[in-house]
């Protein structure tokens, strides 16, 4: 029996003991014919009853209760590990110096922790530097970059890889390899390096190996490297993965061996009908008129079928070459500032930048050498000596105009300028091949105004929007070192016997237009965070408005800030769920007041073609279950007392990030109270949900 219980049966004994004692001696002390014998009896009795209930209230009120809470908020700050966790001390009570004792002592404790936290920190501080370095080069490289353990489980990755697989909701610490690669050709490697390793060879060229793999969905052809990772006594431990993206080099293959075909067979019958016509116009000079003129039709049949394919061939080639030249996006405003560099020997040249500055695409050395010989040339043919420069949105390109006072030039003067070269050095490239490499034919025409010449060079466009922002960067992800997960040994495969660090969590909150799920209230905006080896991966998120359909009650909105403007562009909840569920994949997911969050969810997850059987926890019933049911446990409350700052309240991420942190609080509490695994920790929740129902009931039954 709890200690308050048999307390307050004990005050209700001596209630009824001394009520019955004091009426028997009232009673006795009365003369048995008076009229106010019995009442003074029962009036002593209540009395004495009254003054001894009134003595357990103060009791109760003053020394029991907040004696309770000073144990739990000790008892919270011994489980928790954090120096930021607080003791709230009770604000009316009896306890004299107790509390503020206690309170000396806490401080002294978290104090100590603090200094604590502080020496590891300055012991870890290299290593975190040396892990600061890493991440620099990683997130520098251009090649994705991803480690698995032997599970192929992934440890490490880059921003490059997530760039590459364009699969920012599957790939993340701790999810399979395989849900971004195709499995075939990446075991088939890894089995062969085992069996090399296995043979004796050491860590070296002999340990990795390159090979082609795709992704997942088969929207990008990669070209991978493997290699081995072994621990100190040569054992494997994992591998590592480099992808680069050869989807592009993949498809001028297929061009030029197109290319290939057409020259080597599909031009052979026109050139033998060519060369058979030609023969026997040879062999037999004098033949009759009629029969001359059907070989000369076949000539020239053949000869302009010939000419049509050759020209065809001939922009194919045009084209794979320029695909194949490394290029980049270039600004127009850097490339003519280079080029005004280069025109600095020439004395009193003046190249001005005029217009709004584009982007474009190309070579940005060799166009600045073409754009170098041009003016050049034009100064030396023209004597002119300021020109202007002005990039123009075109269909399918960008003009670049050359402008001077002048005569447009001609086309024998340009043909000239083309096969000259760029530089001094005349090995280096002409100006007809630098052009080339863009796709590029200038011509030379009048300007808009009276005496003014142009060449435009036509230019291919960028890859980038002209205009619009820049596409969202990938959130830097600084916390996705994991080197621990490569010890994993094989256990106990069933859920309930893993215990909660080895757990992959996705913790999650949604917005809505109001609190009926039932009563046609939808889900405005859904955010989640991975949780993994006890660390929010702040890098590893994911966050969605959804446009429900219908208008958001002013009420809400001043809840949490979203209106109508901001979800009417927004995908409907139908295409935001099965984004969600590949994000979360098989993680258990967490939410403070999950089953509310759920219930939205469940409503719509079959209309979405998803299906949420993902393990659940609730850091509201964690939080009921160690504290019990006197302290407030909202999301607020919780992360006062566990000193955790939110930041965008009310918001489906904010909340998220929030309840994520408290999670990781109350996992420390749990080990502390020795529920080590899922299965442990579910089942003292479960209790707490019940026993949490059950008050709720009785509550609403007092005050019906």
């Amino acid at each position: 029996m709890h200690p308050r219980h048999l307390l307050a049966l004990i005050f209700a004994a001596l209630a009824l003991a001394s009520a019955t004692l004091v009426a028997v001696t009232v009673h006795l002390a009365t003369p048995a014919d008076s009229d106010t014998a019995t009442a003074a009896a029962l009036g002593g009795g209540a009395g004495a009853a009254a003054l001894i209930l009134v003595a357990w209230f103060v009791l109760d009120r003053l020394i029991m209760r907040p004696s309770r809470k000073l144990v739990r908020g000790i008892r919270a700050l011994l489980e928790s590990r954090s120096p930021e966790q607080g003791l709230p001390l009770p604000r009316r009570h009896a306890l004299g110096t107790l509390p503020d004792v206690t309170a000396e002592l806490a401080d002294a404790l978290k104090q100590s922790r603090g200094e604590i936290r502080k020496a590891m920190d300055d012991a870890t501080a290299r290593v975190e530097e040396q892990k600061n370095w890493l991440e620099v080069i990683l997130q520098s490289l251009s090649e994705g970059v991803l480690v698995c353990n032997r599970q192929n489980q992934i440890l490490l990755y880059n921003n490059a890889a997530v760039s590459i697989l364009d699969l920012p909701e599957t790939i993340g610490l701790g999810r399979p390899l395989f849900n971004i690669l195709s499995r075939a050709p990446v075991q088939h490697t890894l089995e062969r390096l085992e069996r090399h390793h296995a043979a004796g060879a050491a860590a070296g060229s002999e340990l990795t190996a390159p090979f082609v793999c795709s992704s997942v969905d088969a929207r990008q052809m990669l070209h991978a490297r493997m290699a081995l990772i072994l621990d100190n006594q040569d054992a494997i431990t994992g591998h590592l993965i480099t992808l680069v993206d050869i989807s592009d080099e993949v498809a001028l293959l297929a061009r030029g061996d197109a290319i290939r075909l057409a020259l080597t067979r599909d031009l052979r019958s026109t050139v033998g009908n060519l060369r058979a016509a030609a023969e026997t116009i040879t062999s037999y000079p004098d033949m009759a008129p009629d029969e001359r003129r059907s070989f000369d039709d076949v000539i020239l049949r053949e000869s302009e079928t010939l000419s049509a394919r050759v020209e065809e061939l001939g922009q194919e080639i045009r084209g794979q070459l320029l695909g194949r030249w490394p290029m980049a996006d270039i600004y127009t405003s850097d490339l003519v500032s280079c080029v005004q560099e280069r025109l600095a020997d020439l004395a009193g040249i003046k190249v001005n930048l005029v217009g709004m500055p584009l982007w474009l695409h190309g070579d940005s050395l060799s166009l600045m050498q073409a754009l170098d010989c041009l003016i050049r040339a034009v100064h030396r043919e023209t004597g002119a000596t300021e020109f202007d420069i002005e990039s123009l949105l075109a269909d399918q390109a960008v003009y670049l105009d050359i402008r001077w006072r002048g005569k447009p030039l001609s086309t024998a003067a340009l043909e000239r300028w083309l096969d000259t070269p760029c530089d001094d050095d005349t090995s280096g490239p002409r100006m007809r091949e630098a052009l080339e490499r863009h796709d590029c034919e200038p011509w030379s025409q009048s300007g808009r105004e009276q005496e003014q010449a142009i060449v435009r060079l036509p230019l291919p466009a960028p890859n980038r929007p002209q205009f619009l922002p820049e596409p969202r960067r990938l959130p830097a992800r600084p916390e996705f070192y994991d080197f621990g997960l490569m010890r994993k040994h094989a256990g106990d495969d069933e859920l309930a016997a893993t215990p909660l660090r080895d757990l992959s969590f996705v913790v999650f909150d949604c917005e809505m237009t109001g609190l009926d799920p039932t009563g046609g209230d939808e889900i405005i905006s859904i955010a989640g965070v991975r949780v993994v080896k006890h660390r929010v991966l702040t890098g590893e998120t994911f966050e969605r408005l959804v446009n429900p359909g219908r208008s958001i009650p002013q009420a809400s909105t001043r809840f949490h800030g979203i209106t109508d403007v901001d979800v009417e562009d927004k995908p409907e909840i139908q295409v935001v769920l099965p984004q969600f569920k590949a994000f979360v994949g098989d993680a258990v997911m967490v939410a403070h007041n999950a089953a509310f969050d759920m219930k939205f969810i469940s409503l719509r997850q079959s209309e979405a073609g998803v299906e949420f059987d993902n393990p659940l926890l609730d850091t509201l019933l964690l939080s009921s279950m160690l504290d019990g049911e006197e302290e407030d446990h909202s999301l607020d409350a919780l992360c006062d007392r566990y000193g955790i700052t939110i930041s965008g309240r009310h918001t489906a991420l904010g909340d998220t990030l929030g309840t994520a942190e408290l999670l990781v609080r109350l996992i420390d509490r749990l080990e502390a109270k020795g529920l080590d695994t899922f299965g442990e920790v579910m089942k003292a929740s479960n209790m707490a949900a019940q026993i949490r129902q059950r008050s709720a009931m009785v509550s609403t039954s007092r005050h019906m």
